[in-house]
């Protein structure tokens, strides 16, 4: 497993008439030359510009894998750069289908723990350029992981990956964590994930839905 491309965005004003208002986003990412430096926040010279939804050391760090982007040529009829899908880092050999929350991928300089999936919305409908795209990334179950920083330092292209295993309670795949956020959990399923490492928006989310169950069943 290796880095194919690390990318980083700066403020881009994004517009197409068919997919909504004209919008900052840092969705459109570019491929950077050497190494670069990567702290609690994520990457050097990155800009987030939907900080409600996006960011943080929770969500610091965005991977898509190389694979995904061979998957997704078929459909698109073309091949995206890397940083297409709006990811710091594009990876290659990573089966991101058997990437568990708490996973720490071990870069040569760099450790990063996955804590979520990517949860699509219309600005990457427009990045693409395909009305309805983010409906298509749902259905396709190829989320990509958000990671944050356990040891910080720096990444460059060609750097070998190695994953540790989350040992610290129950295994639960990216994928599953992706599908079981667009249902309605059971008080057992939501205790389950909060004793995961999520991120902060899906631990309130969830601690929020936990407090509503056990409000009902005392009705």
């Amino acid at each position: 497993m290796s880095v194919v491309s690390v990318n980083i965005a700066s403020f881009y004003e994004d517009s197409c008439q068919i997919f909504g208002p004209r919008v900052k986003t840092g969705l459109h990412k570019k491929p950077q030359l050497g190494r670069v430096k990567v702290d609690y926040l994520g990457l050097e010279g990155d800009v987030i510009c939907n900080s409600k939804h996006h960011g943080g050391a929770d969500q610091a760090v965005y991977a898509y894998s190389l694979e995904d982007y061979v998957f997704w040529s078929r459909s698109l009829k073309y091949v995206p750069e890397p940083g297409a899908f709006g990811e710091n880092l594009t990876l290659s050999g990573l089966e991101f289908n058997n990437l568990c929350i708490g996973d720490i991928l071990i870069f040569p300089d760099l450790q990063l723990q996955v804590t979520a999936p990517r949860i699509p919305c219309r600005t990457l409908s427009s990045a693409i350029k395909r009305k309805g795209f983010a409906e298509e990334f749902i259905r396709a179950n190829r989320s990509g992981a958000y990671l944050r920083v356990i040891l910080g330092g720096t990444v460059g292209e060609s750097d070998d990956v190695k994953i540790k295993k989350y040992e610290d309670g129950e295994r639960v795949k990216l994928t599953e964590f992706f599908r079981d956020m667009r249902e309605n959990l059971t008080k057992g399923e939501l205790e389950k994930y909060l004793r995961l490492p999520i991120d902060r928006r899906s631990r309130k989310k969830f601690e929020f839905q936990l407090r509503q169950n056990v409000s009902n069943s005392k009705k």
